[in-house]
């Protein structure tokens, strides 16, 4: 297999001829190491979203096989995804059965450890039949490791984590409780704080007592009218106008006696 490729010029052509067939031991652990460095470069660069974890898978990975091509790991791209998919598949394998293994271990079981068993054995089991303990180990290393910052990362405001690795610790055992309190005054947190009493209910309103109905006001006739006009003074003796004068005052004092 060849490719075509240009230098940072962007003048000259550099032509890589790909290794094929079965990968060694040493491409593998080479391959491990370059997934370890990718995802330790991607973690410093995460708060830059033009150079961090936001980059294409396919960018990522063109990184992981210049890594490995001066390892002396002549592998492309897509060989080195494909290897490292296969990887963690079978790696998951032997980790979940190791993990039922030791859980067995105090209840006399008879299964026995990956690592004792025969290949045909490992293949009843449907499990890998080729694994090798140096690259389980260096596995579990770098899936640890990169579980215990991908954690640290969140906790400090990170986000987002490699979908291929998917062993990160269950920090999530047990629910979670707010700690928020509020800034209240003392006298507002212990109102909050207290519990609500029940509600008291109110008093159906009582009837009023019927009171008798007021007496019917008393209606008086009216007064009767003693006014009469006055008497007209014309031409009179000055006799005549006092004892017309006199009438008309007792008249008068009459009108206020019947009032």
């Amino acid at each position: 297999m060849h490719l075509m490729m240009d230098d940072q010029g962007g003048n000259n052509a550099v032509t890589r001829e790909y290794r094929k067939g079965n990968w060694t031991v040493n491409e593998t652990m080479v391959l491990i190491e370059a997934k370890e460095m990718d995802y330790e470069r991607r973690m410093k660069r995460s708060g830059d979203h033009s150079e961090g974890r936001n980059k294409p898978t396919e960018l990522r990975w063109k990184w992981v096989e210049d890594y490995c091509w001066g390892k002396g790991c002549l592998r492309s791209q897509n060989q080195c995804n494909d290897k490292w998919d296969n990887l963690m598949r079978d790696y998951k394998k032997v980790r979940e059965y190791q993990r039922k293994v030791a859980e067995r271990e105090g209840n006399d079981s008879k299964q026995r450890s990956y690592w004792e068993m025969e290949k045909n054995e490992r293949k009843e089991k449907s499990l890998p039949s080729n694994m090798l303990r140096q690259i389980y180990e260096r596995l579990e290393e770098v899936v640890e490791k990169k579980g215990a910052q991908t954690v640290a990362a969140t906790a400090g405001g990170g986000g987002g984590s490699d979908p291929n690795i998917t062993n990160l610790p269950y920090v999530m055992d047990r629910p979670m409780v707010s700690t928020f309190q509020p800034s209240l005054p003392p006298l507002l947190q212990h109102q909050l704080s207290a519990p609500i009493p029940a509600a008291i209910p109110l008093p159906l309103p009582q009837a009023s007592p019927q009171l008798p109905p007021p007496p019917a006001p008393i209606i008086q006739p009216p007064p009767l009218s003693y006014a009469q006009p006055l008497p007209t003074i014309g031409r009179l003796t000055s006799k005549e106008k006092e004892k017309r004068w006199w009438q008309w005052r007792r008249h008068q004092w009459d009108c206020k006696q019947h009032k």
